[in-house]
């Protein structure tokens, strides 16, 4: 868990370094190309890591000691990556020709490729089963680390804006065929399948969709704040928008390190590993609380540090948004320490699409009558809601299994 805490706050970090550094040697109109094609490549890369962070992880979990399974498993997932990336390349061609080869040039867009490949087919879903990250996230971090003093070196003008896609793509290439080549020693020979490949897609479509769901809520609200309030009113809403995503998003180590753990468990000790579970989701929700409260009470003192007194009313946004912490804490929890170990992972899905699209509805009402705090009001009910929809889903569960 603290080598996930500690990926993930590199993961914050370098990007916000690499923005001075690109910024002032490109210029405006060449950053902001390298900035689109890298952030369509990451959303790309998104696609073909597909579920299999949480559904080839949790197979990797359950084989830990059987070498020959985890050899199917990793062919099999890396041959699902590829079926993602030929779908993906064939949509691309389509939209380059139609429309990209008038704003970028071929090197430029070969260069997003390969930063493409080189997130896409990272090894970190398997380490992640084997519960042996340490390694790998050393490695992640002096590599993207080297990436950044390269661009401080080498890219000095506007005229750089390929060898700063090419650098920031081979040294994420470097560590992802290190890893790799680091999977295949573990594993021995591996064989690439289609049928396998395929069947790994279907494994990984509801963790996948599961996944989806999980971030629309957050990733979509800013469009939705523009569409009925205006761009002012988004301007207000963003900054408190932030502040929860990145709490939220440094609380996932820990269900992410418990997760290759209780899918073991679930096997073995089903009724102490629910008990384990529930005093995780517990603890979510206490810490959720706490944490809101906290937020509740410096949110003016954060809000004006930060941005200034113009940026008043984003305080009673966040007022309102922070409540939402302690239930979309619980949610995860649940999802992660629960039903998707138990292998109740389409029920999870269902439930996480049907609340994220509820949300998005609800809040569009409710901004009828009370503006951008009616939009967060209807997303922290929203998440309410769904948290009671899978407390009796456990509950139905929990009693239909003493039952039998």
């Amino acid at each position: 868990m603290g080598f996930l805490f500690f990926a993930q706050l590199c993961a914050y970090l370098i990007p916000i370094l690499e923005i001075p550094v690109l910024a002032r040697a490109l210029g405006v109109q060449e950053y902001g190309k390298v900035v689109l094609i890298q952030s369509v490549a990451l959303m790309s890369s998104l696609i073909v890591e597909y579920g299999f962070s949480l559904s080839g992880s949790r197979q990797v979990a359950i084989a830990r000691d059987d070498k020959g399974e985890l050899s199917r498993i990793y062919g099999e997932v890396f041959s699902a990556k590829l079926i993602i990336v030929l779908i993906v390349l064939l949509c691309s061609a389509v939209l380059y020709v139609l429309n990209g080869s008038l704003f970028f040039d071929g090197p430029l867009v070969f260069f997003g490729f390969l930063y493409f490949l080189a997130f896409g087919f990272s090894p970190f879903w398997f380490f992640q089963g084997l519960e042996k990250i340490s390694v790998v996230v050393i490695l992640e971090v002096i590599l993207r680390f080297a990436s950044l003093i390269f661009l401080y070196w080498f890219v000095k003008d506007e005229g750089g804006a390929k060898l700063a896609l090419g650098i920031m793509a081979g040294f994420g290439l470097l560590n992802t065929f290190v890893g790799n080549v680091m999977c295949i020693k573990r594993v021995g020979k591996i064989r690439l399948c289609l049928l396998g490949g395929i069947q790994q897609l279907r494994i990984g479509f509801h963790v996948f969709i599961y996944k989806s769901s999980n971030n629309i809520l957050l990733s979509a609200g800013p469009s939705l704040v523009g569409a009925t309030s205006g761009h002012v009113a988004v301007a207000s809403y963003v900054p408190a928008e932030k502040i929860i995503r990145g709490f939220v998003g440094f609380v996932n180590p820990i269900l992410i390190g418990f997760f290759p753990y209780l899918n073991r468990q679930y096997l073995s000790s089903r009724d102490n590993t629910i008990r384990l579970s529930l005093m995780i989701v517990a603890g979510m929700f206490a810490a959720g609380i706490l944490a809101a409260g906290s937020i509740f009470f410096v949110g003016d003192f954060l809000i004006q540090t930060i941005l200034g007194s113009g940026f008043i009313i984003a305080s009673s946004i966040l007022k309102i948004f922070v409540w939402i912490i302690p239930f979309r804490l619980a949610n995860q929890a649940i999802g992660l320490c629960m039903l998707i170990p138990m292998g109740r992972d389409k029920i999870t899905s269902g439930l996480m699409m049907f609340f994220s699209i509820m949300s998005m509805l609800f809040a569009a009402l409710l901004s009828i009558w009370y503006g951008v705090n009616g939009i967060v009001m209807g997303f922290v009910i929203t998440e309410a809601c769904l948290l009671l929809a899978l407390i009796f889903v456990v509950v139905d569960i929990t009693i239909n299994r003493r039952a039998r």
